[in-house]
């Protein structure tokens, strides 16, 4: 027998619903992290946008990957800088990630609402990807369900709310996201805001990543963080059936504090992986730029030092247009070095790609 389509609650939820004394502790230690990295990321060595690109890459790597597909984060730079034919798969994490970027665009004009859910979806089903077909920037007219490839209204394990109230869940959401009317703590309301987002389920394909982008969005409009750059899809992945039963579980058990407990410890996780990345890019930046000024006594290489950040796999014409030098000075510098091992190469005579796995190594 088929199970009904789910009625979420509406928001904020009661407070018998949740017991801050079952995850204080995680809770306070999420804060405290999560305020480290950002000290971190204000007096880093190296300007911390120039990590921005492949860090939001890899993001969408884990998110995607959540999702079934697997690609590489040096796939995907190699497509990126051409020297690899794209896929479908690696057009869906490229979308995820121009879904990212579209959504702190335009943040700084619009709110966290229908109209930004509606413009990131168009942005991820682009490109005739899989689900490109499914209504992108629409909420669902039909009934949708969740479950194993291959399952049936029947043999779902969520069934999500009927489509006509779809706008009616998603319009509670948005007055919550942008007016709680709780007391709530901002790591407890994101973590309750993905979870009905996901429950709510308003697109027939991509909920799981657009309700992922939602949490770094979600966490720079109320400035706990100083840039939309704290992604969870990689703590999330490594459990991710922990993950998807601990979300029903908020729906059928009602068991809320487990959830929250949960995400928290997601957090801690990530937030203890990116201080320990900050930190080992810095003493790598501060080694392989001296390490260069030594080499090449010229200010144009700090630029092109700092366009390995933005580019960690690149050619000649992509990481001159990042450093903003001369092809033909670029091709010089590459050259030395390549010859001390700081970079690599494929070793083609045209179109040659090159590889700083220094990096590399660390953001994998």
């Amino acid at each position: 027998m088929a199970k009904a389509p789910f009625t979420p609650g509406d928001l904020p939820l009661g407070n018998e619903r949740i017991n801050q004394l079952m995850f204080i502790r995680e809770l306070i230690d999420a804060n405290k992290k999560i305020a480290q990295y950002q000290v971190l990321l204000q007096n880093t060595k190296l300007p911390s946008h120039l990590l921005l690109n492949p860090v939001m890459l890899n993001e969408a790597v884990q998110s995607t990957k959540i999702e079934g597909t697997q690609v590489t984060l040096d796939e995907v730079l190699e497509v990126e800088t051409k020297s690899r034919k794209n896929t479908k798969d690696i057009q869906e994490v490229l979308n995820y990630y121009h879904a990212l970027r579209d959504g702190m665009d335009r943040l700084a004009v619009l709110p966290i609402s229908t109209r930004l859910f509606k413009a990131m979806h168009v942005t991820l089903m682009s490109n005739d990807v899989r689900g490109s077909n499914r209504s992108p920037g629409e909420y669902r007219k039909i009934q949708n369900f969740i479950g194993p490839e291959g399952c049936s209204l029947e043999t779902a394990t969520y069934i999500p709310p009927q489509p006509q109230l779809v706008d009616t869940y998603m319009s509670n959401l948005e007055v919550y996201i942008n007016d709680p009317q709780d007391q709530l703590d901002e790591l407890i309301r994101v973590a309750i805001i993905h979870a009905q987002f996901e429950t709510i389920h308003p697109f027939l394909d991509g909920n799981g990543r657009i309700g992922r982008i939602l949490i770094p969005l979600y966490l720079y409009s109320k400035r706990i963080i100083d840039y939309p750059n704290f992604f969870l899809s990689e703590a999330l992945e490594r459990v991710k059936h922990k993950y998807y039963r601990f979300l029903n579980d908020t729906r059928y058990t009602g068991d809320w504090n487990q959830w929250i407990r949960f995400f928290l410890e997601a957090i801690i996780l990530q937030a203890d992986k990116n201080i320990y990345l900050i930190n080992e890019v810095n003493k790598l930046y501060e080694h392989d730029l001296d390490l260069a000024q030594s080499l090449i006594n010229s200010s144009g290489v700090k630029k092109l030092i700092d366009a390995f950040y933005q580019k960690p796999i690149f050619t000649v014409h992509t990481i001159s247009s990042v450093a903003d030098l001369p092809e033909a000075t670029c091709r010089r510098y590459l050259s030395i070095l390549e010859s001390n091992r700081i970079i690599f190469s494929d070793g083609k005579q045209r179109s040659k790609t090159y590889y700083y796995y220094n990096l590399l190594d660390k953001l994998r």
